[in-house]
């Protein structure tokens, strides 16, 4: 498997060429994450909610930690176009408009006694709007209580639970916490009365029925090439909108995945077109707790998860 690296110079010629460079590293390290899930299974993960996480791990780490970090997730780039490119991302999100609701809950919880240096803090207070709390982690009940009551009440009680008690173990010093919540009014909304019961496919063996939004002979824009068909659905704050990746192949996601690119996926984004479209999309509310650990490290992020080797030095002194 090859993987386009882009020099350094690559990244400082063209301030619109370097955001879409960063876009396609970005989108890398999200399909990279995506093939080493179970596919078979109904899946729902947020790249970028992960990418803001390591972002705050990117902040404390120093040499080879980091640098497998940076390289994940946006191949090529300096540390200082990572932090610069995902505070800008943050920044955007949360200027949503239009009936659009961002809610991002960035925070660094840490065990008491633990020396986080002051430089550390004002760094991700800078670029990520991130703050810290010092908690008793021999207490796991309340330490989760609290951890999980912060990300409640920065999501507008939205996003309720973020960790268990079961998580806080002796041996843990922090917990980089991210949460991300998102919800936008449609530019061209589905009619109530159009939607209708059909038969949903989990796999050419397994079916239920359950309910499809409708949109009969509309226009809206459009792309394909010879594996997929792309939708994409803007909100009334067009800085956003749902793209939605069909395999033209029945149950082919998984094959078609092993030669989809970030270049592939930019490309039939920006190329969709007004195109007139009959349009049937499953309603669902999928739930799903993933251990990433594996998979971060299996795109190249180890350092940081071997407990003799990680270098975080930027966050506190000592072993």
């Amino acid at each position: 498997k090859f993987r386009k690296v882009f020099p350094l110079a690559d990244f400082m010629s063209d301030p619109k060429e370097n955001m879409a460079l960063l876009l396609q590293a970005e989108t890398d390290f999200g399909l990279g994450l995506l093939r080493q899930q179970n596919l078979n299974e109904s899946l729902v993960f947020s790249p970028l909610s992960i990418a803001l996480a390591l972002s705050l791990v990117h902040v404390a780490a120093n040499g080879e930690t980091r640098d497998q970090i940076r390289e994940a997730l946006v191949r090529g780039a300096t540390d200082e176009q990572l932090e610069q490119h995902f505070a800008n991302i943050s920044a955007a999100l949360l200027a949503a408009e239009k009936g659009t609701q961002v809610n991002i809950a960035n925070h660094v919880f840490s065990k008491s006694g633990f020396p986080i240096k002051q430089s550390y803090l004002d760094t991700v207070k800078k670029l990520y709007n991130a703050g810290a709390t010092s908690l008793d982690f021999s207490n796991a009940e309340a330490s989760a209580e609290a951890i999980n009551k912060f990300v409640a009440e920065n999501t507008k009680d939205h996003i309720k639970k973020i960790i268990s008690a079961d998580s806080i173990t002796q041996d843990l010093v922090a917990v980089l916490t991210n949460a991300l919540y998102f919800k936008a009014d449609w530019l061209n909304k589905f009619k109530k009365e159009s939607t209708t019961k059909r038969e949903f496919f989990s796999s050419a063996d397994e079916k239920r029925e359950i309910d499809f939004l409708h949109a009969s002979m509309v226009h809206r824009s459009y792309g394909e090439n010879d594996q997929f068909q792309v939708l994409s659905l803007p909100y009334k704050d067009d800085s956003f909108a749902l793209t939605i990746f069909l395999p033209k192949t029945r149950f082919g996601l998984g094959d078609a995945l092993k030669s989809l690119d970030s270049a592939t996926i930019q490309d039939l984004m920006s190329n969709v077109t007004d195109t007139l479209v009959n349009i049937r999309i499953p309603k669902w509310k999928i739930e799903k707790e993933l251990d990433l650990n594996q998979a971060l490290q299996s795109i190249g992020i180890k350092r940081a998860f071997d407990q003799q080797s990680a270098d975080l030095t930027n966050m506190a002194d000592g072993d």
